[in-house]
C-alpha cells in the first residue's frame, strides 16, 4: 500500500514548540503571546500581523524543524509501516525557507524515519500547497495529515487519517478517520482493504 503522511503535527509536535519561540518573540517586541489553539496560522493564533508572523519565522523557523520533538510512537509505527508499505511524506514546509529540505531531511535521519520520497512545498505559498495533485501523482491509497483544508479537499479522492486538533475538529466526511495517537493509525492501517475498489464495479 502507498501511504501519504504529513510532517509537521502528524509526525511531530509543532505547535507546541512554535509556541515556545513565539513567546520568545512575542515578549521582545511587545505582542500578544497567549495562543488561541482553535486556530491554525499563527497569525490567528497570536493575532499578529502578517509582518511580524513573518519576521518570526524567519528567525525562528530553522531552529523549530531542528529541535521539534516526535509524537510518541511515531517513530516506531513509520518504521513498522515501512517495513510492509510504501511511504511517502509530503510536507507544506516550503523550500523558500533557508535549508529547509536538509534540515528536514537531518531531522527524519537523527530520528530513524526511513521513506521513499519527501515532497515540499515548491509553491510561492509559505504555509500551504495542494497536496492532492501529489497524491494523485504518487497514487496514493490513503494521506496521514492535520490539515482542514487539505484534508477536506483530499478526502474527495482517497480516506484521509486526521491528527485530532482544536482547528480541525469541524471537519467531518465519511472519508476522514480522526485520531489521536500512531497507534490508532497503525490498528486503523492493518485494518484497511489492501485493493483499492474498482468505481466502475
Amino acid at each position: 500500500m502507498k501511504i501519504g503522511v504529513d510532517i509537521d503535527n502528524t509526525i511531530t509536535y509543532t505547535t507546541e514548540i512554535i509556541m515556545q519561540y513565539a513567546a520568545i518573540y512575542g515578549q521582545e517586541n511587545g505582542l500578544n503571546i497567549v495562543p488561541d489553539l482553535n486556530h491554525y496560522y499563527i497569525e490567528d493564533v497570536l493575532g499578529w500581523d502578517e509582518e511580524h508572523a513573518h519576521k518570526f519565522l524567519l528567525s525562528y523557523l530553522g531552529d523549530i524543524y531542528r529541535n521539534t520533538k516526535p509524537k510518541e510512537q511515531a517513530v516506531e509505527v513509520l518504521r513498522e509501516l515501512k517495513q510492509e508499505h510504501e511511504l511517502v511524506l509530503i510536507t507544506s514546509r516550503n523550500l523558500l525557507f533557508p535549508r529547509v529540505k536538509e534540515t528536514t531531511m537531518g531531522w527524519l535521519t537523527n530520528h530513524g524515519i526511513d521513506y521513499d520520497h519527501l515532497v515540499l512545498n515548491t509553491t510561492d505559498n509559505m504555509h500551504f500547497f495542494d497536496k492532492l495533485d501529489i497524491c494523485l501523482q504518487y497514487d496514493l491509497d490513503i494521506m496521514i495529515e492535520d490539515h482542514y483544508e487539505l484534508a477536506k479537499q483530499i478526502s474527495t479522492e482517497l480516506p484521509v487519517i486526521l491528527f485530532d486538533y482544536p482547528y480541525n475538529r469541524h471537519l467531518a466526511s465519511d472519508n476522514i478517520i480522526r485520531v489521536n495517537n500512531w497507534n490508532e493509525i497503525k490498528a486503523w492501517i492493518n485494518n484497511f482493504p489492501k485493493v483499492k475498489p474498482n468505481p466502475n464495479d
